[in-house]
């Protein structure tokens, strides 16, 4: 067995596979979830080099190599398998399958971050998807998919309880509350930091929303009492008045994000198309 296939991928919560499949019309997508600890026990035991010979690009390699600090480099490393991973089974269940080893893709980063597929290795009639990737704790999770797109995991840590009004209204936590009662003031704020992630990641306004701007406006639930299953959150931001929304707003976006607690960590995903808000526009 090769050192790269003898990585495991851990299980998505069941919430969260179902709604990557009820996504935008058209919006073909995969989501990888890597557990960090098992990599890191990979590399104790296996040679690293082999190891990323098989799922790095000769570029990243050398950026890997130059993150001497062991918890960066092993997040970044396991951040490009798994979207790797995630890359290998969009192009196998896309329109055009096709089978595009982990080193001919290179993962390289928009002027604002945002990371993107580079085309230089890539058939030109193949559709390159849009990529998210996010870390937390033991777990590094990626998507891959046909319109833009954000993923983000929070492990839940009163770090964020600690900072809840840099990103979380009073509004914002009474309807948590009144509509979650299952979860604990912490999994809330879990919840509302990795949704808004997920959201400021996916879509591109010429005036980007703060995380106060961006605002909590509706939770739907959808699995048992214990609202442990997914839950789908509406954001809304005034788009051309600052971010401040009232009654003379005259232009509002809004976003979703799927979202859920699982094992103590906060999972969230957004899915959009051009067509779906207002004022956005790809990277």
């Amino acid at each position: 067995m090769s050192i790269g296939n003898s990585l495991c991928f851990s299980n998505l919560p069941s919430s969260l596979v179902s709604g990557v499949g009820n996504g935008p019309a058209g919006c073909h997508c995969t989501l990888k979830l890597l557990d960090l600890d098992h990599l890191r026990t990979c590399l104790l035991h296996r040679d690293e080099a082999a190891l990323c010979r098989e799922w790095l690009h000769p570029v990243e390699q050398e950026k890997l190599s130059a993150l001497l600090h062991e918890k960066r480099h092993l997040e970044w490393l396991g951040g490009r398998i798994c979207v790797k991973e995630a890359l290998r089974c969009f192009f196998i269940h896309s329109p055009y399958p096709a089978e595009v080893p982990a080193p001919h893709l290179q993962i390289i980063h928009a002027p604002s971050g945002r990371p993107l597929v580079h085309q230089g290795m890539l058939n030109g009639e193949m559709v390159i998807p849009h990529i998210s990737i996010s870390h937390s704790g033991r777990y590094a999770l990626a998507l891959a998919a046909a319109a833009s797109c954000g993923v983000d995991i929070q492990e839940n840590r009163e770090t964020l309880v600690r900072v809840q009004e840099r990103f979380c209204s009073q509004a914002e936590g009474r309807l948590m509350m009144d509509l979650l009662p299952g979860l604990d003031s912490s999994e809330h704020l879990t919840l509302l930091w990795a949704a808004k992630e997920s959201v400021k990641k996916a879509v591109v306004l010429e005036a980007m929303p703060g995380f106060l701007e961006l605002e909590l406006r509706r939770i739907d639930l959808s699995h048992g009492p214990d609202h442990t299953g997914g839950l789908l959150f509406t954001f809304a931001f005034a788009v051309g008045n600052h971010g401040k929304l009232g009654a003379t707003e005259s232009l509002v976006a809004q976003f979703q994000a799927l979202v859920c607690m699982d094992h103590g960590y906060g999972i969230a995903l957004c899915l959009s198309s051009p067509a779906s808000f207002p004022g956005f526009h790809h990277a």
